[in-house]
């Protein structure tokens, strides 16, 4: 690759813009009247985690790269790997992706596409993919459209698309053993110890998570702090997030005299530093008392409980959190994630549901639709934001929040 006119080459160029956009976040974050210095770790890890070769050595484990959380990170750790969650939610990494992609693509993904082509692939890399969506399921193909030749140590999870029915549960169980053998036959055997060792270490995490999301729905935590913190749990050790995300419990707290109408946010994932959608609603007054984004509350499916402690009882159990609690659109008896937001409309008492759609993520999309109706029929008001990555509609996505927030009506 030639170099360019100031002497770096496209590569350097996009990674120097990938970090002033991070850096320009965690400052405007840091400048925040609710910033606290405990804060500082999971800036650190937003502006400079994520990077596989920097996990290993900080870990002390080889990184596994997964392009979604359904993969059991438990199985994962007990095989001796770090898992890392691949993603990207920065706008200028996704110029490296020129070449052979479409048009209307999920720009999470073109992101991470491009973040994948700012360093060449190695042998050793190791990548578990489940067929969650038909983007993941193209990635390889459209990183080899972008001259990235994937690692040939790379698994394919399976994924049944019917998770009420005994047959797909049966073959989602299969799908997790077929992934254990992957992994031993590159890391350590997964026994009975080294298994229950790391449900235990992700029950802490989950823990954790567990009481900012419930700092969060009391009006303590802002969402766009709690995106953060969920969204930096890949870039370190379980151990050592867990630590830092207990040291948030006993602050920050927002200011009392400011009222917003509490709303739910659903739909497609938002990362680091794309913060558009939460910062907008923030500005408008409004206050996100929870979400079901797997970038946010879902980062962990929540606790694995086995009463059976052998070596088949707790991998009976970690594959039914994974199939049985997801609350994703790409499972086809999923009336759970309508059932899912209106149960939680008791405790935390929002009054609105905002649905974030990226342009190109067909599964959202779709399912925008769907639960529209069904939550207006809750009682519940509902707007739908269909956006990407570029900052030119930030006038127009205001103009709308600042709107729905008039028909919320003053608390």
């Amino acid at each position: 690759m030639t170099a360019g006119s100031g002497g770096l080459n496209r590569r350097e160029r996009a990674a120097e813009r990938v970090t002033q956009e991070a850096r320009r976040c965690a400052e405007f974050l840091r400048a925040r009247g609710d910033y606290s210095p405990q804060f500082d770790y999971f800036l650190d890890l937003a502006e400079n985690g994520g990077i596989p070769e920097a996990m290993a050595e900080k870990t002390g484990r080889p990184v596994a790269k997964l392009l979604c959380i359904q993969v059991p990170v438990e199985l994962v750790s007990a095989a001796g790997f770090h898992p890392l969650k691949v993603w990207s939610g920065s706008p200028a990494v996704s110029s490296l992706t020129v070449q052979g992609t479409p048009a209307l693509m999920c720009p999470m993904l073109r992101a991470v596409l491009g973040a994948v082509g700012m360093k060449d692939e190695t042998r050793e890399s190791i990548w578990v993919l489940p067929t969650t969506c038909d983007w993941v399921v193209k990635f390889p193909e459209l990183a080899s459209r972008e001259g990235r030749v994937f690692s040939p140590k790379m698994h394919w999870l399976e994924l049944p698309h019917l998770k009420d029915g005994e047959h797909g549960q049966k073959r989602w169980l299969n799908e997790v053993y077929e992934l254990k053998d992957f992994l031993e036959s590159i890391g350590r055997r997964v026994d009975k110890k080294s298994l229950a060792q790391a449900i235990e270490r992700y029950q802490r995490a989950w823990a954790a998570l567990s009481r900012l999301s419930a700092m969060r729905k009391e009006g303590r935590l802002a969402a766009v702090w709690f995106m953060l913190i969920a969204g930096s749990f890949f870039s370190d050790s379980p151990e050592r997030w867990s630590e830092a995300a207990k040291k948030i419990t006993g602050s920050p707290a927002l200011d009392p005299t400011e009222e917003k109408a509490r709303v739910f946010l659903a739909g497609s994932p938002i990362f680091f530093p794309n913060f558009k959608i939460p910062l907008l609603m923030e500005e408008v007054g409004l206050y996100m008392a929870s979400d079901d984004l797997c970038s946010s509350e879902r980062i962990i499916p929540g606790a694995v409980t086995y009463r059976d402690s052998s070596l088949h009882g707790m991998m009976t159990a970690l594959a039914e959190r994974y199939h049985q609690g997801c609350l994703c659109p790409t499972f086809i008896d999923n009336d759970r994630r309508i059932n899912n937001i209106l149960g939680q409309r008791e405790g935390i008492d929002f009054r609105g549901v905002v649905f974030h759609v990226l342009k190109g993520c067909h599964l959202y999309d779709i399912e925008s639709r769907g639960l529209e109706g069904a939550l207006k029929e809750g009682g519940l008001k509902f707007i739908r934001l269909e956006t990407d990555y570029a900052t030119e509609d930030e006038g127009n996505l205001r103009t709308r929040l600042e709107a729905y927030r008039g028909i919320l009506g003053e608390k």
